[in-house]
């Protein structure tokens, strides 16, 4: 029974010392906010929406924003059906921001493909540095003449 209150004592001790730790106001930063986010060093960002219940066409769209130098990314979007359809869409909207929060719309391409059940599209934009970029995208599959869409989004590129 003697060892019992001292384990007691050390069980709060180190209790008090998780919460002084934990709340004193030292572990604050204090200063200027910090102009770029934990993620400036990213080079790839990417978006992926699958269609949860099986839908009657649509498998699932993707889109992704690559950085390949200080003035030129690549984008992509796919969609992809769970059988061949009539048409397949990829719509891509690239936006840009100057603080990583408030994102306008750059530029948008829309690209269709007749009877398949995948579709790709690449392409290469050079681009104003000194912005974060995001790329969203609306996947569509269309047959005869009923049709099931997605949409993704991913934010975020710093390019330099």
């Amino acid at each position: 029974m003697k060892d019992r209150p001292y384990k007691k004592f050390v069980l709060f001790f180190m209790a008090a010392i998780m919460m002084v730790t934990i709340f004193s106001p030292s572990s604050l930063v204090y200063g200027a906010p910090v102009e770029r986010s934990i993620y400036d060093d990213v080079t790839e960002i990417s978006d992926k929406s699958t269609i949860l219940s099986r839908g009657n066409y649509l498998n699932y769209g993707a889109v992704t924003l690559t950085k390949l130098d200080s003035m030129k990314i690549r984008i992509s979007g796919e969609t992809a059906a769970h059988r061949v359809c009539d048409t397949l869409v990829v719509d891509l909207y690239l936006y840009r921001s100057k603080d990583g929060e408030r994102y306008e719309n750059y530029r948008d391409w829309s690209f269709k493909k007749q009877n398949g059940s995948y579709f790709w599209k690449v392409l290469e934009v050079i681009v104003p540095s000194g912005y974060y970029y995001a790329i969203g995208g609306n996947h569509m599959a269309f047959y005869n003449g009923d049709g099931e869409s997605t949409t993704t989004f991913a934010a975020g590129l710093w390019v330099n």
